[in-house]
């Protein structure tokens, strides 16, 4: 196929196609949701992970995070899935392996490959003892653009020795987001494969459509196009995101101004869109942050700047500024502050770059005395003493303010629950019928 993207049309979900023996390794947060849903469309699958703890939970059914829908997609395949941390058996049948483990970012922004190369050089150790046959790798964790057909296929091609002219490596990432993995994976917008070759893109566009419910759009592009591809979309998401929260920012400033009416205007353009254009708390969690940034990391080694990516990420740092800047106008010192939300997104609790935790921390080194109320976030998670309540469970103080970080649909008789002198702000616009008086709704002018 040429280098030029291959873009194919609305596809009909296959109904006919071969069941595999597929391998994925990895059986983390978004790991395990792909056994799931591998399993669940017929497939047979093994799934790998060095930790014990986690396999030994696994086996026995149990989830210990939050993912609606994961633990009983899991219960209702288990007859398809095994839960091992020993190689040796997974390969002796496997056609194809999906290698999904962290690539965590290094203080450049660039993400590291450490686990990806262990993770091919194990599976090319059990290709070479074997019987030739061919393989199918498939890269899922994101990498920097450059490294599946470079330090990685090298890993891998290295360690299958003799039989290394039958593997082909891929990349195809997901776009999920935590809370909604499942969800993700069988109603995506987009099926994103990196192909070595027509087959092996035939093979892998053959299992991506075995699991989706819907219709999606199918991208056939060569590795390093669909490398590319996977941090730019992000990164143009958060473009989107910032550009929100800018306009936000200018109406409040600005009187007889509310950032929801003007993003609604102007997202009913239709060269950009409504998706993404809401007036609300910054972008956080594992995937947004560290991909807009690995994007301008990879500019600057072609010699280039991705300049949005970096105004991205400055509007974006200061949004937690902005939303202490707020409470400082229309508090005093010591005054108690509820926070609602401390995960980074509703149905998770997951707190990487939360906006919610890093309020706490700031407003807790200027003196307020805060508590939180999070459906999942537990205060160990990252070491702030400070009380968590549940939504629903008695709020045992009058608070003088109370922030809405994270728009969980649980949190929305919270303001009933509170004293009416208590001052609301509000990031999302969840609670904007709860009252009148004392509520102020970020984006809206603010004197």
């Amino acid at each position: 196929m040429s280098r030029s993207a291959q873009i194919l049309g609305a596809v009909v979900n296959m109904k006919k196609y071969i069941p595999r023996n597929i391998v994925v390794i990895g059986c983390g947060k978004l790991g395990s949701p792909l056994i799931a849903c591998l399993a669940d469309a017929g497939h047979t699958v093994t799934g790998i992970d060095v930790n014990e703890k986690l396999i030994s939970n696994l086996r026995s059914g149990a989830v210990t995070w939050n993912e609606p829908g994961l633990k009983e997609l899991l219960a209702k395949n288990s007859n398809k899935i095994t839960f091992t941390s020993d190689y040796s058996e997974a390969f002796k049948q496997a056609e194809v392996s999906f290698v999904i483990v962290p690539t965590p970012s290094n203080n450049s922004g660039e993400f590291s490959n450490e686990f990806v190369i262990d993770a091919v050089s194990q599976i090319g150790l059990q290709l070479s003892k074997r019987k030739p046959a061919p393989h199918l790798v498939v890269i899922g964790s994101t990498v920097m653009p450059g490294s599946t057909l470079g330090e990685i296929n090298s890993a891998l091609k290295e360690a299958s020795g003799i039989n290394s002219n039958l593997v082909e490596i891929s990349y195809s990432p997901e776009f999920i987001a935590l809370g909604t993995v499942i969800k993700n994976m069988q109603f995506p917008d987009l099926v994103l494969i990196g192909q070595q070759t027509e087959s092996s893109g035939s093979i892998l566009e053959e299992i991506s459509l075995s699991v989706v419910k819907n219709e999606p759009k199918v991208a056939r592009l060569t590795i390093p196009e669909a490398e590319i591809s996977k941090i730019a979309i992000n990164s143009f998401v958060t473009t989107k995101i910032s550009f929100s929260n800018q306009i936000s920012e200018i109406c409040e400033a600005t009187p007889d101004s509310s950032a929801e009416r003007v993003l609604e205007a102007i997202g009913n353009d239709s060269r950009i869109g409504r998706s993404y254009l809401t007036a609300g708390a910054g972008f956080g969690g594992p995937c947004f942050p560290r991909d807009n940034r690995a994007f301008n990391k990879y500019a600057n080694s072609l010699g280039l700047n991705a300049d949005l990516a970096v105004a991205t990420d400055q509007v974006n740092s200061r949004q937690n500024d902005r939303v202490l800047r707020i409470v400082r106008k229309i508090t005093k010192f010591n005054d108690r502050i509820l926070v609602v939300g401390l995960s980074y997104k509703p149905d998770t609790d997951v707190i990487e770059e939360s906006p919610g935790v890093a309020f706490v921390q700031q407003a807790i080194n200027l003196g307020y005395l805060v508590e939180a109320v999070d459906e999942h976030v537990k205060s160990e998670q990252f070491g702030l003493d400070i009380p968590i309540f549940k939504p629903g469970n008695a709020i045992t103080h009058a608070y003088d303010i109370a922030i809405l970080f994270v728009p969980a649909r649980s949190y929305i008789s919270i303001p009933a629950a509170l004293d009416d002198s208590t001052k609301i702000i509000d990031l999302w616009g969840l609670w904007k019928d709860s009252r009148q008086d004392s509520y102020f709704r970020l984006g809206n002018y603010f004197a």
